[in-house]
C-alpha cells in the first residue's frame, strides 16, 4: 500500500488556531517553532518602537511588529518577526497574509533555529526577491543587513553597539543596535 504525500500551502494553514506556534511551509513541509523567548520579544519590541514610528512619520508604508504570514510561492510561507511593506507595494497585503515579498524582513536568531533563519529562510527570502534582509543575533548583539542586488544578497555590514545601521529600504534611518541590545 502507497501513501499520497502532497506539499502544504497556505490554505492548510489558515485554519489553524494561533496557539499552534509559529507555522511556516519550506517547500510544501510544514515547520513549526516554538513560542520565542522573552529575550527575543524585548529585541524585537525594542525594534518595532525604532521602526513603526519612523514608518509611519515618513509615510513610507506599513510595518509589522508581530508576525504576519508572508505567502512568497504556492509551497513556501514564512512568519517573519518583523518586515516592512513599502508603499508602493501595499497591493500585496492581502488580509490576512502579504501574498509576495516584503520590502523588509527582520528575524531575530534563536538558537533553537538559527540555521533555519541563516541558512533556509535567507536562501528563500533572496529568492523570492526580498529586497533587504536583516538578521539580529542576540547571542553576539549584532544586525547583519543584507540587501539584494541583481537577484544576490550583498552584505551592507554587521552593525553593533556604536556603528549606526546602514539600510537602503529605510534610507534616513538613525539606529544603533546598542539602543536594542
Amino acid at each position: 500500500m502507497s501513501v499520497a504525500v502532497r506539499k502544504l500551502t497556505w490554505d492548510d494553514l489558515k485554519d489553524l488556531p494561533e496557539d499552534a506556534g509559529r507555522t511556516e511551509i519550506v517547500d510544501g513541509d510544514l515547520v513549526v517553532s516554538p513560542t520565542p523567548s522573552d529575550r527575543h520579544q524585548e529585541i524585537s519590541t525594542a525594534l518595532a518602537s525604532k521602526l513603526y514610528p519612523f514608518v509611519r512619520r515618513h509615510n513610507r508604508g506599513k510595518f509589522y511588529g508581530a508576525p504576519v504570514h508572508v505567502v512568497l510561492a504556492e509551497h513556501v510561507n514564512f512568519e517573519p518577526d518583523l518586515c516592512f511593506l513599502a508603499t508602493g507595494n501595499l497591493h500585496r497585503l492581502q488580509s490576512p497574509v502579504i501574498a509576495g515579498p516584503p520590502d523588509l524582513v527582520i528575524e531575530i536568531i534563536s538558537e533553537s533555529n538559527r540555521t533555519h533563519d541563516t541558512v533556509v529562510k535567507f536562501q528563500n527570502y533572496e529568492r523570492y526577491g526580498v529586497a533587504e534582509y536583516w538578521l539580529v543575533d542576540q547571542r553576539e548583539q549584532y544586525i547583519s543587513v543584507w540587501s539584494l542586488e541583481q537577484g544576490r544578497y550583498v552584505s551592507l555590514g554587521a552593525f553593533a553597539a556604536g556603528r549606526k545601521l546602514q539600510t537602503h529600504v529605510l534610507s534616513g534611518l538613525d539606529l544603533d543596535p546598542a539602543e536594542i541590545f
